[in-house]
Order: C-alpha cells, then structure tokens, then sequence
C-alpha cells in the first residue's frame, strides 16, 4: 500500500494513545479506521514492517491484542516527509506537513547532501536567503559569482596567478603593433536554450556592454568589435592592453544571449550547469548535456533557502566574519549529529583573497589628518579587540592590505584630531558590515562622536553608488574576487561604484592613470606585483582601510568527496560524486 494512504489510517489511531500498550480488538481497531477486520489485519502488518507499530494479536473470538503506537502525527509526517525530499518530492513533503516552512527547513537539513536517484546523481543544500537572478552584467554578491561561474562560460579562463587557458575559444592572439586580438571559437557551442553561439552573437553582445556605463571605464580603449568569420572575433584598441585576454575572463563578461541584457526573467548561458528554476525558495540546476567539456559529475544541484535560525550544520552559509556567536564565518556542508551518514571528519579552510574594508567619501570633507587619526582609532586590531571585549569571538584575521599576502602596510601614530561631532556610516546588508560598525560605533561613542549608521539592500547599495548618492562619511563595504584574481582586482579598482564615487577627481585620475598604465605595458601574470604599490598608496593616503580577512572553512562528514574549497568559499559542486 501506498504509505501515504497508509499514513491516513494510522493517524486515525493515535487517539488510542501513542507509546502506550493499548489493549483492543481487531475488530475495534477496523471500526476506528473504518475498513474491514480482514483488510486492517493487513494495515497492521504493513504498519509493523513499517516501524510505525507493534501488534500482538491473541487467538480467540473477542480477545484483546496490544496495540503500541510508536510515532505521534507529526513525528510520523516528519519522517515521511524527509523521505519524500530524499526522492526529490519536494511539493507532495511540504504538502503532507502543511506547509510548516519551519519544519521544511529542518528537514532539508537532515536531507542535504548527496543521494543517487534511479540512476542519477543529485545534491542538496541549504542556504540563508534567497539568490538573486544570475546575470553577469549585473551588481552580484559573492555567491551568485560562484555560481555564475557554473552556468556560464568565457572565452578565455584566467587562474589566480594570470595563466591563461582556453574556455569558448580555444586559441587567441595579439597584435602589438596594430593594438587587435583575436578570439578563435571552438566548433559546434551552444546555449542552454539550444541556440548556436556564433562570432556574430559574441561581436554583437561585446558591442553591448560597451554602451553600458558599469563597462565603459575597463572598455572604453576599444574602438570596434567584429566576427571577421563564424567563428573568429576581432577587437581593436587604440592603445597597447598585454591582458586583455584576462580581463575577458572576468565573470562580467560570461557570454550570453544579447537579449538576456533587457531582460531579467532568464539566466541562459553555456556552462556544465543551467537554470531549470529560480525562485525566492530555491535554485535548481541541470547538467547541461552540450557542455563543451567534460560534464558535470552531478546531475542536478538543488539550493533551498531556510532561515538562519533554522540552520543547524547542514548548510552553505555566506562567508562572514563571526563578530556574534549567532553568526558564522563558516561554510558548512555535514550532516548533524542524529544522522546515520555521520562518519570521519574532513576539514578544509581558507583566508580568503578579498577583504572586508572601510572608504572614507571624499564628501565628507574629512582633512587627511583626521582620516588618519580615524584610520589609527579604527584599525583592525581595535575592531577586534572591542567585539572580544563584548564577549564576541572573530573568525578573521586582521587585514593591511587588499590582499594578505601583500606587504603589510605600516603607518606612524598621529596626535589626536578635533573630528566632527556626527559621523554616518553606509553599510549594505550584510551581517558582518553591520558588527564592524556597531564596533566603530563604540569606539567613536566613547570619544563624543555619535554615529548613523544607515543600511541598506545590496542592490539599493549599489544603485547609490552608480548616481554617486552615497554621501556617508565611511563606506564600509567588502572587496570580493573571483578566482581571476589579477583581472578581478585590476577591474576593482579601476571601475568598482563604490570605491570609485568614494575618491575625489583628483584621486579617481590618479589612479585610472595608474591602472592604464600597467594595462598598457604589463603582462597578466605581473599584474598583482604591479598592483600592490597602487593599493598601498591609496591606504597610505587613507582613502581606503582594510579591517579583516574572511577565514573560509568547509566541512564534509561522509557527504562530499574529494572535493575542493573555491575561492567563493562553496565547494566546488561540479566534482562532487559518489561511490553508491
């Protein structure tokens, strides 16, 4: 029998009472759960293979068997529940426990990992809120570039040292003296929808991007874009840029259909992953089966949002600084301690590449003397030591530079500076950037200076920043790269809103003249020597200061196998696989 149907006649049951001997007749139970003594001597045997109950019937006409119940309703819908997830019935669980989301949630959990279905390899994790939609010419936090990064791909793949490799095209070239690359596609590539990707849809979508303004600091050195044949484009500059191929690599420009750039409802690329669906409660992803490359090892990866007081140790949480004891800068992805999978721990961390950092806004009118003393007053270690001081523990490590292994910046103390008797701080949600300034908070509070501090959504954030309405006298905000690590932090600098509507014109000329400059005469896997000096200048001058360095940490329980941390802090969800 179905063990839904099943279920329906055992809830009728339990008003005889649950973990109890219960002394009754067949015939008694058959009329309580309206069927015939001869089909519920059927139920009760199914229902004790089941585990529900224990049945001891007793020969003779109207003698009393013991009937004991092992499951109250909701126990026995849980449990029912959490086996509909694992076969992927997600709809009929949700449906048979009544929509408790709360529940839901914790059934996740439990559930999350990696289980094989008819065949088919499936993951499922846990996530703290919602994804927003996966388009690469948009503003997007950390996680959503993790996943760009599985649904979409480039021309060119770049690595955290510069080394190139080959993505959609398979060769490329550069002619110095005419200042023209060339991209060469590989034969027979397409979309996630099926359609043809041709040198004429990548020359057409690259003319695009260069009409948006979030594209036209890193491309406004290209003068024409064209696809000479089906399958070559060609871009011409009107100066020398050694790593172009690199900044192509950079997960803004993901190929994708050009009409996907008007349009919000879809997220087509041609990476080993695509979108079956996206929704505020959950993102699914498919293999896609025309993958250039080797496919994906999984066949689908299901994300389910579940509230942060839900989640126990079963989840992919974002990467954050744990200023609380309520939150975590740890990426979890094991089973809790009452599953059966529980076996030997396997722990990987990571100090991620990025940082997490403040901006004083030119705005503000702030003197370099007082931004020093600001930057002495607020420094990471006395960040640290004021949320240790609160009886807070931080999983971090204090940051000098934008990267850690830069050197570390060294500054003479300053006297002490008249400041303004207010200062507003712009924060965007984001829980660590929300402990940092309640730290900074104190801090000035116990010198007479009060503080605002306005928050806002990441998006709202970042519009601001695009209108150059970001007037706060510190940003505070986080420098997230991508695993292009010598483009994406080139790219920071050189047309990042935030830090750019933070400097004043003469700042922002100085530092694009900087930044041109290495383009111009530098090859990609120099970028990072090249950039450090740039970086140091700019906390020299106090226009920026770095305060922490996220510590990433991933651990498996028997669910994952051999599978590497990102530098996103997710797992790298493409390798997972599974010996059953």
């Amino acid at each position: 029998m179905i063990e839904g149907k099943l279920a329906a006649y055992y809830f009728r049951m339990v008003e005889l009472g649950v973990r109890t001997e219960v002394l009754i007749t067949l015939n008694e139970v058959a009329n309580l759960v309206f069927t015939s003594a001869r089909h519920c001597r059927t139920i009760l045997k199914e229902m004790s293979q089941l585990g529900w109950l224990e049945w001891h019937p007793k020969v003779g006409r109207n003698q009393r068997s013991v009937l004991y119940l092992n499951y109250h309703v909701n126990e026995l819908k849980s449990e029912l529940a959490k086996a509909m997830i694992s076969n992927g019935k997600y709809e009929k669980a949700l449906a048979l426990i009544d929509h408790d989301h709360a529940l839901f949630g914790a059934l996740l959990q439990n559930t999350s990992g990696v289980v094989r279905r008819e065949g088919e390899l499936h993951i499922q994790l846990t996530y703290p809120r919602s994804f927003s939609a996966l388009l690469p010419h948009c503003s997007l936090r950390n996680s959503e570039r993790f996943l760009l990064r599985q649904v979409y791909c480039c021309l060119t793949e770049c690595d955290f040292s510069g080394k190139l490799s080959s993505q959609l095209a398979h060769h490329w070239t550069y002619d110095e003296q005419a200042y023209r690359w060339r991209f060469y596609l590989r034969p027979q590539l397409y979309f996630h929808d099926g359609s043809m990707i041709t040198a004429e849809c990548i020359a057409e979508l690259f003319q695009k991007l260069k009409e948006l303004p979030e594209y036209q600091d890193e491309l406004e050195h290209v003068t024409a874009i064209s696809a000479p044949n089906t399958h070559c484009i060609e871009f011409k500059l009107n100066q020398s840029d050694l790593g172009f191929a690199g900044l192509l690599a950079d997960a803004r420009y993901s190929i994708q259909p050009v009409s996907q750039l008007s349009s919000s409802k879809t997220s087509i690329g041609s990476g080993f992953f695509q979108v079956d669906s996206l929704s505020e409660t959950r993102l699914q992803l498919q293999a896609f089966e025309r993958y250039y490359g080797c496919r994906a090892l999984a066949d689908s990866v299901t994300i389910w949002k579940v509230a942060m007081d839900s989640l126990g140790k079963i989840a992919m949480e974002s990467g954050q600084v744990d200023l609380d004891q309520k939150v975590t800068c740890t990426h979890y992805l094991e089973k809790s301690q009452d599953n059966k999978k529980v076996g030997s721990n396997e722990v990987r961390t990571r100090i991620e590449d990025g940082c997490l950092l403040a901006l004083f806004n030119h705005s503000s009118g702030l003197s370099l003397l007082q931004r020093k003393y600001l930057s002495q007053l607020l420094s990471p270690n006395k960040l640290q030591d004021e949320v240790i001081k609160s009886g807070e523990k931080v999983e971090a490590v204090p940051a000098y530079n934008l990267l850690q292994h830069w050197m570390k910046t060294l500054n003479s103390p300053t006297t002490e500076q008249e400041l303004p008797e207010t200062l507003s701080i712009a924060v965007f949600d984001h829980q660590t950037l929300f402990r940092c300034a309640s730290a900074m908070m104190e801090i000035l509070n116990q010198l007479g200076v009060k503080c605002q501090v306005n928050s806002y959504s990441f998006d709202e954030f970042y519009r601001k920043a695009k209108e150059k309405t970001l007037l706060e006298d510190v940003i505070l905000t986080s420098l997230d790269l991508d695993d292009n690590r010598p483009t994406s932090i080139f790219r920071w600098l050189l047309s990042n809103p935030i830090l750019q509507q933070s400097l004043s014109l003469e700042a922002k000329e100085w530092l694009q003249a900087e930044l041109i400059n290495i383009r111009n005469i530098t090859e990609l896997t120099d970028y990072l020597g090249k950039l450090e000096p740039v970086s140091s200048s700019l906390i020299s001058d106090y226009k920026i200061l770095p305060l922490f360095h996220h510590k990433q940490t991933l651990r498996f329980q028997d669910v994952l196998k051999g599978v590497s941390i990102t530098g996103w802090g997710w797992p790298a969800i493409r390798d997972v696989w599974s010996e059953d």
